[in-house]
This record gives structure tokens, C-alpha cells and sequence, in this order.
């Protein structure tokens, strides 16, 4: 479900379109929780144009309740930090998190966050190269029947909503 009035921009070469957010109030709500709830192992990837504009802590995409129980990917932490992603559910006291070295860059870039349950590492791509791994006490089944789950928004309502455009975004059961 949209919400707000993203725009719609060509995406990268042979892609076609893609959806393209104002970091004002644009966002996709996505009817995924219970599909959530059954994943020992996940590839969550995507084409992101961020504008490396805007405020603190925008979301490619969240997964969650609330902000205690979530899974997202940040282009930066922050206003200026790297590129982040990370877990936690109920019960924990800390989040898990993998970081990257830099911010996501404007223009296209490939981005996937991956858990892959047998080993239980947590791993983040950009463009095909690992930027960030680490272990991993969770897995996205332990977060439940997700209901609030985004592109383009946190589950913390300080946090800015994304500025920037994705594209060919997917899900996958298994970790790639």
C-alpha cells in the first residue's frame, strides 16, 4: 500500500521505473508479516538511489512491530554514518547490528542483507561485494508475525522517512 504520493523515475539501466521517495511522507506499507514469521533464512535486496540528503536514520526497508522488535537496513547511520543492518526482537536487550564502512553513495546501488540460519551470520552487500558480516543470535522467525512492515520508513517515528528511489525490490526464503 502507498502511502502519500511517491513519484515514479527511470530506474537503473533496463530496469525501468522506479519508485522514487521525498523523505517527507512517502512510504510502502507491505502485507509481508506473515511470510516473516517463517523465514529461518533471508535475502532482502534491492536497488536504492540514495540522495544522501535529508534526515537521520532513513530506512531502504523495516520489518517489525515496533521499536522493539524489528530488521532493517539504513543507508547511513545517522546523518553521516555508514551504511547499517540490523535485528532484534522481544526478549533482547540489544540489537544486533552489522555496519559498514562507509555511507551508501548516491546513485544506483545494489544493496542485500542476508541470514543465513546454518551458520548463523548475518551478512550485507553492495554491488556483489561484502561490506559488513557477523554473527547473529536471530533469525527473522523470531521476530513473529511481523505487521508493520516498510520501504522507505522506520519503525521509530524520530526517525526521517527515505529520500531517494528504489527499485526491483525482493524477498527471498533462503539466504543468496
Amino acid at each position: 500500500t502507498i502511502s502519500s504520493n511517491p513519484q515514479y523515475v527511470s530506474g537503473p539501466t533496463g530496469y525501468g521505473m522506479a519508485i522514487d521517495f521525498d523523505g517527507a511522507n512517502d512510504y510502502v506499507r507491505l502485507l509481508i508479516g506473515s511470510a516473516i514469521a517463517l523465514m529461518s533464512d533471508i535475502t532482502v535486496a534491492t536497488w536504492a538511489n540514495f540522495a544522501n540528503l535529508g534526515g537521520a536514520w532513513q530506512r531502504l526497508w523495516d520489518f517489525g512491530m515496533s521499536d522493539q522488535i524489528y530488521m532493517f537496513v539504513t543507508p547511513r547511520m545517522g546523518t553521516d554514518g555508514a551504511l547499517r543492518f540490523a535485528i532484534t526482537a522481544a526478549g533482547n536487550t540489544t540489537e544486533t547490528n552489522i555496519t559498514a564502512s562507509a555511507t551508501l553513495p548516491s546513485g544506483w546501488h545494489h544493496v542485500a542483507a542476508v541470514i543465513d540460519s546454518a551458520s548463523m551470520i548475518m551478512m550485507l552487500y553492495q554491488d556483489g561485494r561484502l561490506v559488513a558480516e557477523g554473527l547473529t543470535p536471530l533469525l527473522p522467525s523470531d521476530l513473529g508475525e511481523t505487521t508493520e512492515n516498510f520501504l522507505g520508513r522506520s519503525q521509530f517515528a524520530a526517525d526521517s522517512y527515505y529520500f531517494g528511489s528504489l527499485d526491483e525490490f525482493r524477498i527471498y526464503d533462503r539466504a543468496l
